[in-house]
């Protein structure tokens, strides 16, 4: 066995380990400074235990290379540096189909979305996908139902289908959706990537997609946000963005509906660049490039580019989509007079940018 495949056992072998997740062994491995001394301790210490996660990890790389895939950890040059430089990095990433060379990923755009998309959603991500592989770009998605694929797919359409990425929130063995699995196989037969941190044999879980969420977004240096509703794990891909530096677009025109709620909820907390359609996305990373007036990187947007009514920002930021705020605390939060919170969440409610609940409790639309 040689240093690299020996090193690529001590990173699946760490990570096969009893209650050994990812952050753990990263952190391991940075505090000791060496993959292999870590498993080698690990190994002289625990004999037993090691030698049972070290064949369960060799079993993982025999059914991926099975698979026609491989294995690319930490430390290894084919390593995306962008991913690399998110908090919290997957150790070891399971792959099938054509690894880019490191250029593409600096020219990678992650596509996130709903998955009960409306049709001009729809349409927007195959727009996407097809003009953004066909400029040179690389496509970023997770494969999901709805905005994912209908992204996937633009691509495929156009002449370079194979340049996308299908992050995984699951093993390689195991799609999921099944309905996208003819899909996975078109972007690996194009010369497309399937990529996940999920081990063979294991099943797929709730927490998977959102833990797939960061990888989805690390891996490229914007995220657009398609179309999301209020709540949805579109924002949670929006909010890895943000936290990962990068920045984030929506989708977004004054009087789009609930199904563009979470779209309207970025750009009104300044977390998201608004563009109207696709081709304002493109002018809007051409000014980026070009240095033109345009976008600011730094995500100093103009002051209400949502079109908020008139002095009812601070009640909107200080309401969620996610759990339902009182009356009272906001009363408490925000200060002021009673009348003129009254006045603001009237005027809210009024033009459709909250829900009053039972017990004067008040939630984002």
């Amino acid at each position: 066995m040689n240093e690299g495949e020996e090193r690529v056992l001590a990173w699946m072998a760490l990570l096969a380990r009893p209650r050994s997740g990812p952050v753990a062994v990263r952190r391991e491995v940075e505090r000791v400074g060496d993959v292999l001394e870590v498993w080698r301790r690990f190994a002289r210490e625990h004999p037993d235990a090691s030698r049972l996660a070290f064949d369960l990890a060799s079993e993982r790389l025999v059914r991926t290379r099975a698979l026609g895939g491989d294995v690319v950890t930490l430390g290894d040059p084919r390593y995306p540096a962008l991913l690399s430089e998110i908090p919290d990095p997957p150790p070891v990433l399971f792959f099938q189909g054509t690894w880019p060379d490191p250029v593409p990923w600096g020219r990678a755009l992650a596509v996130v979305g709903t998955r009960s998309c409306t049709p001009q959603g729809a349409g927007w991500a195959r727009q996407l996908g097809r003009e953004w592989s066909e400029a040179g770009g690389t496509l970023v998605s997770g494969l999901a139902r709805g905005i994912d694929g209908r992204a996937h797919r633009g691509a495929l359409d156009g002449p370079r289908g194979g340049a996308q990425v299908a992050v995984l929130p699951c093993s390689l063995e195991a799609i999921h959706p099944r309905m996208h699995e003819p899909l996975a196989r078109e972007i690996l037969d194009g010369g497309g990537l399937l990529l996940t941190e999920q081990p063979p044999g294991v099943q797929v879980e709730r927490w998977m997609f959102a833990s797939r969420n960061r990888i989805l977004t690390g891996l490229a240096p914007r995220t657009v946000v398609v179309q999301s509703p209020a709540r949805g794990g579109s924002l949670i891909s929006a909010r890895c963005a943000l936290d990962q530096n990068r920045d984030v677009f929506a989708l977004w025109r004054s009087g789009m509906g609930p199904a563009w709620a979470g779209n309207r909820a970025l750009v009104a907390d300044a977390e998201a660049h608004p563009v109207q359609d696709v081709d304002a996305l493109w002018r809007a990373l051409q000014e980026e490039v070009t240095g033109r007036p345009g976008v600011s990187c730094d995500r100093t947007f103009s002051a209400n580019p949502a079109g908020i009514p008139e002095g009812c920002a601070n009640v909107w930021r200080a309401l969620s989509s996610a759990r339902a705020t009182s009356w009272l605390e906001l009363k408490k939060k925000l200060g002021g007079s009673e009348q003129e919170l009254e006045r603001q969440l009237f005027t809210l409610e009024v033009l459709g940018w909250i829900r009053r609940l039972p017990g004067r409790a008040y939630l984002r639309a």
